[in-house]
């Protein structure tokens, strides 16, 4: 696993944003039923289990190739009706590869910012709620009878295997692997029941934060902060010294205030299946 950054100069945090998301990628290639491609232009994963789905990144092509590429890539998907993501930030290529993306029939949803943080001047004087407990999950077995509050109530089977796959990637496993533990699902809980939660993933050196979210009923009060404070601490304590997000609009804020600060943009692009349908007729 790659040393923690130390440098944070706009070239390496604006590279680490992206090379993180790659590996986050990479780590969801292991999960049962997915397909890793690691290509060395591009890093994409492939399944077709519902709720494993699809996910691209670090496309990095040629502009003589790059729409075989997207093409080759689309083929599998479009074989089996599944649907995929798309990232593409300043270090995707070519220079216009949104354009080419929307040629194949990718839908850019959000034009997200990339975030950091530099953890050793993260703001922590904030109080959680209380009675809230926060710790990293390891019995997933608790979302049997409450909702996830990233994934929502197990109520599909989709669902269960969205929660099973964040289990699998963020839970001790045996046998393991002869590396390093690289994410933590953290979850926050009110008189027991799993209000928010947070995961944290350790990758390109630095500490990528994702599905951060509370449910419905349980925001507005701090909780969101609070278990995203919970996961920095904890990547800060493993010596590591910067962190990454991809922010939402609502989630934005809350991490402006503890010292998130943006350095890039980072498309989310979709290939969905009601697309492919339409190509089909």
């Amino acid at each position: 696993m790659t040393e923690p950054l130390t440098d944070l100069s706009p070239p390496a945090l604006v590279a680490a944003v992206e090379e993180n998301v790659g590996e986050w990628t990479r780590l969801k290639g292991t999960l049962p039923g997915v397909d890793l491609h690691d290509d060395g232009d591009v890093v994409w994963i492939f399944s077709t289990t519902p709720g494993r789905g699809g996910a691209v990144s670090l496309a990095r092509f040629l502009p003589e190739t790059a729409d075989a590429r997207i093409s080759t890539i689309l083929a599998h998907h479009r074989r089996h009706l599944m649907p995929t993501v798309w990232w593409a930030g300043p270090a995707s290529a070519p220079a216009d590869l949104g354009r080419r993306l929307r040629s194949h029939g990718l839908l850019c949803q959000r034009h997200l910012p990339g975030m950091v943080c530099d953890l050793h001047a993260m703001k922590t004087d904030f109080r959680a709620p209380e009675g809230l407990e926060i710790r990293p999950l390891e019995d997933f077995s608790i979302f049997e009878e409450y909702q996830h509050p990233f994934i929502g109530p197990p109520s599909t089977a989709r669902r269960r295997t969205l929660i099973e796959g964040v289990c699998l990637l963020t839970t001790k496993r045996e046998p393991r692997r002869a590396e390093p533990r690289r994410a933590w699902h953290f979850v926050a809980s009110l008189a027991g029941i799993p209000v928010g939660c947070a995961t944290l993933f350790l990758g390109a050196g630095v500490a990528g934060l994702y599905h951060v979210a509370t449910i419905p009923e349980a925001r507005r009060r701090g909780i969101g902060k609070a278990v995203t404070l919970a996961a920095l601490c904890h990547a800060r304590d493993l010596g590591y010294r910067v962190s990454i997000l991809h922010a939402s609009t609502e989630g934005e804020v809350i991490y402006r205030q503890i010292g998130f600060e943006e350095v890039s943009k980072v498309g989310h692009w979709y290939y969905s299946k009601a697309r492919q349908l339409r190509e089909r007729a």
